[in-house]
This record gives structure tokens, sequence and C-alpha cells, in this order.
């Protein structure tokens, strides 16, 4: 969920300075002036303290609707040759020089866009004060070519958020301009120096610029200038002790610790305490935790997006207990509220009555799947006015949308994707949520075309699909996730580490996509790469999702199917009645498939993605 209205509540006591009227610049927009000379204008103030969070900025948006991002944008921009670019604004080919190292590129995989002075130093310069519409502006800012450029990556990760006291670039003959960007962009968003950082300009200046003169930006007359705190008047000591003062109210509590940038693991030694490991990225306090079968998926399926958009986690219990890394995470979690997804069938009331003494308990249940779905639907907090759908019969592209449904304030709501159109209870529960658009997860094998004609007699509907699971992930995320600076990686094949992943990565406003045990499909690849984050999460121990999906290995060509069986089989009994209940494990269901498929299709439908795998969500599934 987006944390940017807590940006503008500023703690007092944090500040370093005070905000006063911006006083007007003494050069002229588009005068000539000497870079010494603006620098002297700008402020010196210490630091600000006040805590930094990345996603504050909204980096990497298509501002101007052309389909092309910010990264893409510079891409285009800066390339010493007219770049390669296809449909969808991905930059493939082009000649790039990272001035800060001197370095000729010609593939973009391998460069990343700077922040000549970068976010967390905006941020301490000024940009804490700012509105969230004023951050995304000098995120994405390409009215000037001084603010952003593409760099190596090497070159990009060791300049950091230094500021020029503390790094400059390993090519001298890229100082001079280094200095002049960074003063460029300081004068233009009326951001402060501190000394140390102004003494460092001032030698780059004198040793690399000469005479060097520069064109004065046009500067942001909407902003605050930080200045120094005015110095305090001291009071006289009293003569009688002053009362101790009372104890504070404690401060809201919840929100998820961030992971610094790199590629980070969050697991367990099964899927409850790959559940907890994800859990406790969530802070104590938050306002309610979910709580659901870990045996099967759907409950927890349909609780994961309405957690992900109240910034709470998912847990997954057996039907009779609670194992021991789960109940670790409810008592430090400290919920106010927990909430049980599904009914007495699939989570007990002896697990119910010992949740009680943590938290008040709630119980939201339905006759089956899809009405448990709609009862979740509609117990969450008010929404945006977009819902997802997605079938209930499998698992892989509700768990897709979990994530892309709380960036969007709305729920996953379950249907039977193979039903000729909407049923009225459905469609009663997306209107009671204030549906206006609905977005339809996955192909017309999974949700028919039948019902998406229904719901356009309701509502605006958008489907997004692919030609398996790991595409239709990414069709999801590209119509929600303009920009990411974290992407979660699951396995596609089982839902069993994932289901918690996905109500973390809808509290973070990141994206979760689907991938092989040991690579990233293509396609997935891709849309990783064109969202340059700077940090990825794998769900899963090693068994369930290999070390190379983090160095985002690419996956060959997929096996074949299984040759046809001889001798030929008999057409099934009564096909229509057999669905993956019928069978206990995945091995079973697979070997029904596959004496089956070669002769007569998916003639139980037992593979609702079409990648020749039965019943992923049963037990012992690849």
């Amino acid at each position: 969920m987006s944390r940017l209205a807590a940006a503008l509540v500023i703690p007092a006591l944090a500040l370093t300075g005070v905000l006063v009227p911006a006083p007007a610049l003494a050069a002229t927009a588009g005068s000539t002036v000497t870079p010494a000379a603006l620098l002297a204008e700008l402020k010196v103030v210490t630091p600000s303290t006040v805590t930094y969070d990345r996603d504050l900025f909204a980096e990497g948006i298509d501002a101007d609707g052309d389909g092309c991002r910010t990264r893409q944008e510079v891409l285009i921009a800066e390339s010493l040759v007219p770049a390669t670019v296809t449909g969808t604004c991905t930059v493939t080919a082009g000649r790039w020089l990272s001035s800060y190292d001197g370095a000729v590129v010609t593939d973009p995989t391998l460069l990343e866009m700077d922040h000549v002075v970068a976010l967390k130093e905006t941020w301490v310069s000024g940009a804490y004060a700012w509105t969230s519409a004023q951050r995304s502006d000098y995120a994405n800012d390409l009215s000037i070519d001084a603010t952003l450029r593409m760099v190596t990556s090497g070159t990009n990760q060791a300049k950091s958020d230094s500021d020029p006291a503390k790094w400059v670039p390993t090519n001298a003959a890229a100082r001079c301009e280094y200095a002049i960007d960074w003063i460029e962009v300081k004068t233009r968003w009326r951001l402060s120096v501190d000394a140390a950082e102004k003494t460092a300009l001032q030698g780059l200046l004198t040793t690399y610029c000469g005479s060097t003169t520069m064109i004065a930006p046009a500067v942001r007359t909407d902003l605050p200038t930080p200045t120094t705190t005015p110095t305090a008047t001291v009071t006289p000591k009293p003569t009688t002790p002053a009362p101790k003062p009372t104890t504070p109210a404690p401060a809201p509590g919840g929100g998820v610790t961030p992971l610094a940038a790199g590629v980070h693991r969050l697991a367990g030694a099964d899927r409850y305490a790959t559940a907890a490991a994800i859990a406790s990225r969530f802070k104590p306090g938050v306002p309610v935790v979910y709580v659901a079968s870990g045996a099967n998926y759907p409950d927890a399926l349909s609780a994961s997006g309405v957690a992900g958009v109240q910034d709470s986690p998912l847990l997954l219990v057996t039907k009779s207990a609670i194992p021991s890394s789960i109940w670790t995470q409810v008592t430090r979690l400290k919920p106010k509220q927990i909430i049980i997804a599904g009914g007495t069938g699939v989570v007990s009331s002896a697990v119910q009555k010992k949740l009680a003494t943590v938290a008040p308990v709630t119980r939201i249940s339905g006759a089956d799947r899809y009405a448990t779905s709609r009862a979740l639907a509609t117990s969450g907090p008010a929404r945006s006015g977009t819902s997802f759908v997605a079938t209930g019969r499998d698992f892989p592209d509700a768990l897709s949308a979990s994530a892309a449904a709380a960036k969007q304030g709305g729920p996953v709501v379950l249907v039977d994707g193979k039903r000729g159109s909407v049923d009225a209870a459905t469609r009663d529960a997306l209107k009671a949520v204030k549906t206006t658009r609905v977005r339809i997860a996955g192909g017309t094998g999974a949700v028919s075309s039948g019902i998406e004609s229904s719901l356009k007699s309701s509502f605006t509907v958008n489907r997004h699909s692919g030609t398996d699971r790991y595409s239709t992930a990414v069709a999801i995320n590209k119509a929600v996730f303009p920009t990411a600076s974290t992407v979660y990686l699951a396995v596609g094949s089982g839902y069993a580490d994932a289901l918690a992943g996905g109500a973390l990565a809808g509290a973070t406003d990141s994206p979760l996509f689907l991938v092989e045990k040991s690579c990233v499909p293509k396609v997935v690849r891709d849309q990783v790469l064109a969202l340059d984050p700077k940090t990825i999460v794998l769900l899963g121990g090693t068994g369930v999702i290999s070390n190379a999906v983090g160095s985002l290995n690419v996956c060959t060509t997929p096996a074949k199917p299984a040759p046809k069986p001889t001798p030929a089989p008999t057409t099934p009994s009564r096909p229509a009645d057999v669905d993956c209940g019928d069978f206990s494990t995945w091995a079973s269901a697979q070997a029904w498939f596959d004496r089956y498929y070669p002769y007569y299709g998916d003639i139980a439908r037992l593979d609702a993605d079409g990648d020749h795998r039965a019943c992923e969500s049963l037990p012992g599934a690849p």
C-alpha cells in the first residue's frame, strides 16, 4: 500500500532546519554565470535526520504518456547513435558513454540510471519537506540534462548516495562537468549543501573548471528553502524542580522494515517457516493479521490481496495447530485484530481459540472457496474502484494478481473460470466494494470469454494474460507497476512458499513475478530489467527457488510434453466429473493427465494454464 501520505507528517524534533520562503536567485534563468557564483548562493545546512524512504520518490514513471518510462527516455536521449527501441519502448541496443569512468557501452542492461544528486542526498538537503508530487517531479526530471544520466552499474553502485566530499568520478575529465551539474541541480531544486560538500565543490571548480561558465537554470519557485535553525533562547533554570514529563503515547505501530539494495531470500524449513520469515519483515503493531490454511491455496489467495491492502501479513497454519514459527510471529506482531480466512473445516476452532489469547479473532468464510473469497473482499477497507477477478481452479494467476490488487487498493475475487457468465453473487460483491473497473487475471482458458462479456455490462473490463503463467504475471504487473524499486520472485509451479509473499509484496507496493525453480523465463527477465529494481526478493529456500534465479539466469527452451503412452487408452468414464480434488497427490494427478492427454487433450481440465502440468496445487508438485 501507498506510504506517501506518511511522508507529509514531519516530526518537529527530527528537523535540523526550518523552512522559510525562498529568496530570489541573483542570476536570471538563462543567463551566463560562473558555477562559483551559484555555489555561493546555496544555503549551508546540516543534513536532515528525518528518516529516508526511497519509495517516497515515484521514480521511473511515464510522465508524458508516450509509453516510455524515465529510464528509457534517458537511454534514448543519451545514445550516441539512434537507439534500437521495441514497440513497448524497451531499448535493446545503442551506444553510450558512461562519463564517470569513460566506458563506452552498447548493451543497455549494463547501464544504470544515476541521479547526479542521489535521492537520499536530495532528501536530507530539503526534499524531506516536499510533497509527493514534487518528489516525483525531481525523480523524473527530464527538463535539464544535469539531473539524470546513464552510467555503468559498477560506477553507479560505487557512487551510491555520496556527495562530492565522499566521491568523485574516476575519469578526471568528467569532474568539472560533474561539479557543475551538481550545482545546477541543487540550484534548480533549492537544495542545501553541507560545509564539507561545499568545500569539495569549490576544490573541484578550482582544479578542473578554470574559467568555465554555465547557464543559470530555471528555479522551482514552489519549493521551500531549508535554512539553519535559529538560535534558541536559553530559559533560566527554575528555582523549583520542574515536574517530570508524562510518558508520551506510543507511536502507531505496523509498517514494513525495508530491505537494503541487493538480492535477498525469505525462507524457512517448510511453507510455514517461510511464511513466518516473510511476516518477520512487518513491524509489531500491525492493524490485522490474516490467518489461512497452508494445506491448500484458495482461502489464502483471497486473503493475501486483502492483507496487502491493509499493510498486514498473511500467516499459514495447519487445520488443527499453529506451527511454532508462526506462533512466534503472531505474538511478536501484536496485532489489533486477527482474521481467519475459511471455515472450521480448514482452520479448526482450537486454532481460533489459541489465537484469541493474542487479539480479538473474526472468522470469514463461505460455503465454498468462491463464497469465502467474496466475503473476504467485502470485509476489507474502502476500495479504489479497481478489483481483480481470477480463476479459483488454480493458483498462479490469482497469486500474481494479489500484489497488483493491493497496489490498486482492491481485492482479488475468485470465480469458477469455466462458467459461461459471471454469477450474481460475484457481481453483487464487486458492486459492494464500489468497483468500477475489473481486471481479469489470465486468458480465456482460465476465465472464460463469457464471464468477461457479462462483466462488461456492469464494469469497465481489462484482461491481462499471456501464453503461460509467467507471461500472464508480466502482463498483470506491466499494467499496474510502471516502476518498482523492489520485485518479488516466486516459483510458478507451486503455491506453498509464495502465498504469504503476495501480502508482503502488496504492502510494499511491489510486483510479484513467477519464475522456474532454477531460471527466469525470458519474458520475466526482460520486464524485471526494464523496471531496474534495486532489490530482488526470492520467496522460498534453495530447494524451491535456486540462487541462479537471483542472478536472473534465463531459462532455455522448455522440455517437450511426455510422449504418447501405448497402447491408446479408452475414453475415461465421466471425465467432466473429474477434478483435482479426486487426487491425493500431484504425482497421481499427473499420471492420469499423461495417460489421457495425448489422445483426448485436457479432457478433465486439470491443466489450467496449458503448461502440461496437472493440478499444480496438490502436494508434491514440482
